[in-house]
């Protein structure tokens, strides 16, 4: 049963620095009623097919929006060279916005360059396996 709602995961790569590191291991609880979704968690996800998933891939981001929100990235925030609009976002001003449908969630790595909703769009709900509820200590 443990199996199920605890899982321990390693971070692979830096699509979250300064947040997290290559290395750090996490633990993270199968989103639920006992463990909500929330603006600004970190969420462990598949990667989804649009970004080369296959199903068994994980990736580690933030979340910056809820289904039926707005998303929000400032210019300033993304990679240089990250042609926005053709990624499906709106221009409003210093930001590029996207909206989040239901059953969606827009996430994102604190990294410039990271790859996350801003290149792939909302993820499923569905394809989130847990929310990072503490850092554990190194094995």
């Amino acid at each position: 049963m443990l199996g199920h709602l605890l899982r321990i995961i390693r971070v692979e790569g830096d699509s979250m620095v300064p947040a997290l590191r290559d290395g750090d291991r996490l633990l993270a609880v199968r989103p639920g009623p006992w463990r909500r979704l929330r603006r600004g968690a970190i969420v462990v996800g598949r990667v989804p097919a649009v970004a080369g998933g296959d199903g068994s891939a994980l990736f580690i981001k933030r979340v910056l929006a809820l289904p039926g929100e707005t998303a929000r990235v400032p210019l300033d925030r993304m990679a240089a060279g990250r042609d926005v609009e053709q990624l499906g976002a709106t221009i409003d001003g210093p930001d590029a916005t996207w909206p989040v449908p239901a059953g969606h969630v827009f996430v994102k790595g604190d990294a410039l360059d990271s790859a996350d909703s801003v290149s792939w769009g909302a993820v499923p709900r569905g394809q989130l396996v847990g929310v990072v509820v503490a850092r554990l200590p190194p094995s």
